[in-house]
């Protein structure tokens, strides 16, 4: 029967569990009658069909990479391979088969003798047939981008209208005088040109995945996918928990929690899915009992920064428990025979993540290590990650031209230092993928095995001075006179007393906060803070051999502690989590007074001009740049306007998302999906801190030093300046939104006062030692 042949009448029983475990006994036996199943099963037909297909387009993928001078080659493309599979069965049938397929999975492996499916000679393209669902249903499930153009004849007339504004447009361009870089403008412009130019041609819309994904479907693929053993790096996860329950529905996770919850106990969920999910705070509430952390330990290589997350603000009786764990797995790991009573007993001896002795042994002493905070992993970078940004930053150095050389050079220097084997692979890069010859042959003669990953020897560093006014950007005030960088003990001292005098003659001191940490080291750990005052902004190194570990105590706790000093940040959680990376040991940072963010003090000012009557008057007024932004509403729900794969319209603020799945895109492609938006004021922060400085300001932030080195010292002009005004930035917006306030009859501080505090647990073993 032809794939697309398959009606939803013809659908015939599944193997039993009976059935299966017989396949397991006798597979000779099972095998023929597993032929005979197979033509009348569609699951069955259809997994064959997927199987074969795979094992050719993977063969033909990798054979056509083989000749390529560098090993890191492209991913399959699972989207492109799924659409073949299931693109000729019905919609009707597609969402029964999706979770009949995985049911018949390990029927088949058994019944074909076949643990890995894969191309004959490209070990990397072998994937469990489980696996390879999993990758199928998933990359066929994410919404997708599709370029439509703008019909010509009813735009005809506008263009017309428009042409001689434009042809005056054009005229500017062609006299405006050349830049320093051969003739080009600058990356910013460039690339709005560029935009432009693409949105008069058409615009991108969101295309829905053919199946709608019910709470009761979803629920049964979970409890499928939670058995497929996956490598511990893989981010599937990320994106199956996107697929399943993209709207985040308070409803739907409390269901997913407790399916995950009933397969944790059971023993049957994989390392990879376990790991996720008690990394995930709102599910692994669900996750009742510590003895998950051993369970874990016992399928594989489980990692502080999980084992904290679980234990975060529980009772201190869980947390208790959660040390009682940890001491049991130390002493399972004396000897083997400890080791095996140790097991929980519902762990299966057959699990396909179980591990072994000496493995265990290891993951234990590296989990105390670092829940102590004695880390001795590496701390280089990936090799993926490694790769993937010399490609994509290469693409935003020679393509969008938004970065400058001095920003490439230092990328290209500190990952050839600290993995001085892929300097073939730059090399490569630099001359087949963009053709400049000149670099590669500079990075051919250097020597990554003498080079220093923090001191950066780039001679094209820019020497502007960080306050000089820019034309496209948003600049410092006048009364911001200067930018000082704190390393030293005295600088350090001299800025807490500061501080200490500010606060002794004021009666609140406000002081933006920023932090900013290097992407391209593992673990990552905060490298500055920087903290704005109205006259000057302070760059504090928290990397300083000249300041000592009791001095950086000492300010960072009186900063954060003082409830006299209001620290303005935005979404600033996330900088916490790296300030504490670098100083786990300051209790202040766990539980900071007086942090508030300007994102939340925005989202109640929108609110409140929401419920005016006139509200677009006052806009005018008070707010002239967010007049066209729909954003800007009483709390009401902006409908997310996308197609499905027919081509009709859907407005998914209708979709119930206790019933189905909303269509939201996913921003960043499968590797990094987002959950949906609930309404106009989340859609507006969700855009940036660049973005609202646009809206309420005037203009944009340069975001162009966002992914630079951090860790370099010492910082270049241009880092220095952005890193001083995204914490500048903060009092800016702080101070325009008090005077809107007050236009409004009310007291700023009445809103600042509602934001709930950050509270964090302590580390878990700072409380009490194993």
């Amino acid at each position: 029967m032809l794939v697309g042949q398959i009606e939803a009448a013809d659908v015939s029983p599944k193997p039993s569990l009976r059935n299966r475990k017989s396949a397991e006994k006798s597979p000779e036996k099972y095998n023929k009658g597993m032929s005979d199943f197979m033509s009348n099963t569609n699951a069955l037909n259809l997994l064959h069909n997927a199987v074969k297909s795979y094992e050719k387009d993977a063969a033909t993928f990798y054979m056509a990479n083989e000749k390529a001078t560098s090993k890191f080659t492209g991913r399959f493309d699972f989207k492109h391979f799924a659409k073949k599979i299931f693109d000729p069965i019905e919609t009707e049938i597609l969402s029964n088969l999706y979770v009949e397929m995985l049911e018949e999975s390990h029927a088949y492996m058994n019944a074909h003798q076949k643990t890995r499916v894969g191309a004959q000679g490209f070990q990397h393209s072998f994937v469990t047939v489980p696996e390879l669902l999993l990758n199928m249903i998933l990359a066929y499930q994410l919404p997708h981008q599709k370029f439509v153009p703008f019909d010509k004849e009813k735009d005809k007339q506008k263009e017309e209208e428009q042409g001689i504004e434009g042809n005056q447009e054009e005229k500017v361009e062609k006299d405006k005088p050349e830049t320093s870089g051969g003739g080009e403008s600058s990356g910013g412009s460039r690339k709005k040109r560029r935009n432009s130019q693409a949105a008069k041609r058409g615009k991108n819309v969101t295309i829905s995945p053919r199946v709608t994904l019910t709470t009761e479907l979803s629920a049964k693929l979970l409890d499928q996918m939670l058995e497929i053993p996956l490598s511990p790096e893989s981010k599937l996860w990320k994106t199956a928990k996107y697929v399943l329950c993209p709207s985040n529905c308070p409803k739907q996770l409390a269901l997913f929690g407790e399916i995950i919850a009933k397969s944790t106990k059971s023993g049957l969920i994989s390392f990879n899915a376990l790991n996720f999910f008690m990394h995930d705070q709102v599910i692994n509430r669900q996750l009742e009992d510590p003895i998950t952390i051993l369970h874990a330990l016992y399928i594989g290589p489980l990692n502080s920064q999980t084992v904290e997350v679980f234990a975060a603000n529980r009772s201190d009786q869980f947390r208790q428990r959660c040390r009682e764990v940890l001491r049991t797995a130390v002493h399972a790991s004396k000897d083997p025979l400890t080791f095996k009573l140790s097991k929980p007993d519902f762990i299966s001896k057959t699990h396909s993540d179980r591990v072994k002795y000496r493995d265990f042994v290891d993951t234990v002493e590296q989990l105390v290590r670092d829940l102590n905070g004695e880390y001795q992993g590496s701390t280089g970078i990936h090799t993926g990650w490694a790769c993937a940004a010399i490609k994509k930053f290469g693409q935003k150095r020679y393509v969008d031209k938004t970065w400058k050389d001095e920003n490439y050079y230092d990328l290209i220097w500190t990952v050839l230092a600290q993995r001085p084997h892929l300097k073939k692979f730059v090399v490569d890069v630099l001359e087949k993928n963009f053709k400049d010859f000149n670099a590669a042959r500079f990075w051919r003669r250097m020597q990554p095995y003498q080079m220093n990953a923090t001191q950066i020897f780039n001679q094209n560093v820019s020497t502007e001075d960080p306050l000089k006014m820019s034309d496209e950007f948003l600049n410092f005030p006048p009364q911001m006179k200067h930018i000082i960088i704190v390393s030293t003990e005295k600088e350090m001292r001299d800025l807490q007393m500061l501080l200490e005098y500010k606060v002794s003659r004021e009666e609140i001191v406000y002081v933006g906060v920023d932090a900013e940490w290097s992407a391209y080291v593992s673990p990552s750990r905060a490298t500055i803070l920087q903290m704005a005052l109205y006259d000057c902004t302070y760059i504090i190194d928290l990397e300083s051999a000249a300041i000592s570990p009791d001095t950086y105590n000492l300010v960072l706790s009186y900063l954060f502690y003082t409830p006299e000093i209001v620290k303005i940040g935005f979404q600033f959680n996330e900088d916490l989590h790296q300030l504490r990376a670098a100083f786990r040991n300051c209790k202040e940072l766990y539980k900071p007074n007086n942090v508030v963010c300007v994102g939340k003090l925005i989202m109640d000012l929108m609110d409140e001009v929401g419920k005016l009557e006139f509200g677009e008057d006052f806009k005018r007024d008070w707010l002239p740049f967010m007049i066209e932004d729909p954003s800007l509403t009483s709390g009401k729900d902006i409908g997310n306007t996308s197609l499905d794969e027919s081509g009709k319209q859907a407005n998914t603020s209708s979709i119930d998302l206790n019933e189905s799945v909303s269509n939201e895109s996913v921003e960043g492609g499968p590797s990094e999906p987002k959950p949906v938006k609930e309404d106009g004021k989340q859609q507006f922060l969700n855009k940036g801190l660049s973005y609202i400085c646009e809206k309420l300001l005037g203009r944009p932030l340069d975001k162009t030093e966002q992914c630079s080195v951090w860790d370099r010292r010492p910082l270049r002009h241009l880092q220095l300046r952005y890193a001083a005004m995204d914490a500048y930035c903060m009092l800016m917006l702080y101070d325009k939104c008090k005077d809107v306030f007050a236009k409004l009859g009310y007291d700023v501080r009445e809103f600042l006062a509602k934001q709930t505090p950050i509270r964090i647990s302590l580390p878990l073993l700072s409380e009490e030692q194993l």
